[in-house]
């Protein structure tokens, strides 16, 4: 198990981020045990995430970390 954190920016509501983030991991075939909102702050959002695979979660900071 691996847990990371990524931040993202945009427009889409936390809910929605969410859902995105889900859905890429259901698409991908990637097994994520947890995955929640961390702390909102002036626009930005961090997320919490726990693979059971590392190598999934470093898919997952590549494709999300950074501005949205």
């Amino acid at each position: 198990m691996r847990s990371v954190e990524v931040t993202v920016t945009g427009n889409l509501s936390v809910a929605d981020q969410l859902a995105d983030m889900g859905g890429w991991c259901e698409r991908e075939g990637i097994g994520v045990t947890d995955l929640h909102a961390v702390r909102i702050l002036a626009g930005r959002v961090t997320f919490g995430a726990t693979f059971e695979r590392a190598e999934d979660a470093d898919r997952f900071v590549k494709t999300f970390d950074g501005p949205g």
